[in-house]
Formats: C-alpha cells, structure tokens, sequence
C-alpha cells in the first residue's frame, strides 16, 4: 500500500477531519474509533500502513498496549501517538516502543502534516531494508550450501539444525576456501536474528590497534586521529550477528577485552565511562585448530569455551570431490 495511514481516533468529528485531510494530500486513509478494531485490522487482517496516527487513550485501553502487541508480531509501520496530556511515563513507554513521535493535542494540520510525511519516509526506508533482508535470506537459505556427497548432505543437515537453535555463540573449523563465510551468512539468514544485523570482520586483516576500536567503537578524542564518535561492531550487531572470522590472528589482550564482553554483554568505547548493552550473536571462524592455539598459550582457553557452545567442522574440498560438478558450474559441462 503506498502511502497509507490508518487513524485511531474516538472522536468522530476529528477522526473524519484528519481522514478528509490526509485524502486531499494523496494518503489512502482509513479510520478505526477503538482498539477492538485497530487490533482486529492489524494483526487479524494483517492491515499493513505505512503509518499509524493513533490518540492514546481509547475508550477499550491505552493504544501504547496495541503498539507493544504489533512490535511483539514483528508488523511494521511508524506510529505517531496522540494525547491530551504530557505523560512522561507514557512519552518514555511509546519511544522504547520503537514509536515514531509523541505529540500533544491540539496539534496543529501544518505541524502533523510535517510529522507524518517523516513518519512515511522511515516507514518507506524500513520497507527497503526489511525487502533486502528478505532477498538475502533467500540467497543464503540452506541449500545455499550446494553438493549432493554424503559428507555434504550430513553438513547441510547439521547446518539446517543449528539455524533452527538460537545459540549465542558458534565455532566453525575448517581449511581455507571450505566456505566458513558462507555457511556463517546461512546461520544468521536462515537464523532468528535473520531481521538483525550480520557484521563480518576479518581479524587477520586489521592491525591490532584498529581492530580495538572497530570492534569496540571509540569516543572523540579517544587517542590521536579519533575526530569524532565511532560505533563499534560489536555495537552495530545488537541483536543481530557478529562474525569474527581468522580470530586465531586476535592478540591475547583483546581477546580478554571481548571475553569480557560476551560474559557481561555489556561494551564499553575507548574513551569512553558509560558500558552499553549488547546483544550478540557471535559466529567465529578459523583455518587453524583453536585448541591446538590454546594448548601453545596463544588464544585464551576461556574465550574457547564461551565461543564453542556450538562447534561445526566443515569438510575439506578433496572429501566432496563428487560435488565439484556442482561448486564449479564450468566442470558440469
């Protein structure tokens, strides 16, 4: 539906004033008076607006209760409440809740107007990401890892069973070109946290002090060269993925700095007092035997073990040889 707004109003005259509104500036508009039935078109009949403008208080109940219920669905839509009074408990509740604003009655056209078209171009841009998300679950489903040897059936298998199984941290082994990465993208797409995001980083490829503060994120003037506030990747996969491949090639005491943050899940910028929460799912790889590193005091027993929940070995190509038919198109002809 392009350009659609459902209106939650109780007061008819408003409800059909802000209905007539929206019409004449191109909205396909349609306006419910309760909960009861804003609930029954959102999430019985999969209503799917693009903004929903919806006064607070209902005669059935507070509509920051339906907005809980259509976050916990996953239903999209920006929501831009409206109430008579400031609450700042309730102003506090809707922004937690994800809602797009919060405004106070009377709230002039104009103004509303502003807030709305806002409201539509997030909702537009979520439809993108949410449509990308979608398109790179499909390329990166299961099946994704191709070959029909036996060793390669009982791997895609394995794989299958650990999408399903919502792990918070994974170890993946094998040889160089066995396709660690691929199989790490298939875990998180075909995954729960397939609607988060999948940060990759290659830890052999960063010097040490660059990989601190990409993977921690810095604050300014953290250290010389640090200009403005970063992000760091472990910030950036809240909720979603981090995959850490080559971690052998991590230096001891940053493994100790992650360690702390897998057990706390809590990380703290460089330069910076205040610890945020994080979760992550975190997926690491190597072409080397980590317990073999560990053994040589190269990589912390404890990071080990709080990274294998979950271990999955992946066969050298020389054990799937009937599938290079299928790897290689090039050889199937």
């Amino acid at each position: 539906m392009g350009n659609s707004l459902l209106i939650i109003e109780d007061n008819e005259a408003l409800g059909q004033e802000l209905n007539r509104h929206f019409n004449t500036k191109g909205w396909d508009t349609e306006c419910v008076m309760t909960l009861g039935e804003a609930r029954r078109r959102l999430l019985d009949e999969r209503l799917d607006p693009q903004v929903i403008l919806a006064d607070m208080s209902l005669p059935d109940g507070n509509a920051l209760d339906l907005l809980e219920e259509v976050r916990r669905e996953k239903i999209g839509g920006e929501w831009i409440l409206l109430t008579g009074y400031g609450g700042v408990s309730d102003s506090v509740r809707a922004l937690r809740l994800g809602a797009y604003d919060f405004l106070e009655k009377p709230c002039a056209l104009a103004r509303l107007e502003l807030v709305v078209s806002g409201a539509r171009r997030a909702a537009s841009a979520q439809r993108r990401l949410r449509s990308e998300s979608q398109d790179r679950s499909r390329r990166y489903g299961v099946d994704s890892y191709i070959g029909s040897s036996e060793v390669t059936r009982s791997t895609r298998d394995m794989i299958a069973r650990l999408a399903e199984v919502p792990f918070s941290a994974l170890v993946i082994g094998g040889e160089t070109g066995v396709g660690k990465g691929l199989v790490a993208r298939i875990l998180h797409h075909s995954g729960p946290r397939a609607d988060g995001p999948m940060i990759e980083v290659n830890c052999a490829a960063l010097p040490r002090e660059l990989l601190e503060s990409e993977l921690f994120g810095h604050e300014s003037g953290a250290f010389t060269g640090a200009k403005g506030r970063h992000r760091g990747y472990l910030e950036q996969a809240h909720e979603g993925t981090l995959f850490l491949d080559e971690i052998a090639e991590m230096d001891l005491d940053l493994q100790t700095k992650l360690l702390t943050v897998l057990e706390d899940r809590r990380v703290r910028r460089l330069g910076s007092e205040k610890a945020l929460d994080v979760d992550v799912q975190v997926i690491a790889a190597s072409n080397r035997n980590l317990e073999q590193r560990v053994q040589e005091g190269e990589f912390r027993s404890d990071l080990y073990h709080r990274l294998s929940v979950f271990r999955l070995d992946l066969p050298p190509l020389r054990e799937r040889l009937d599938d290079l038919p299928q790897i290689v198109p090039a050889l199937g002809g």
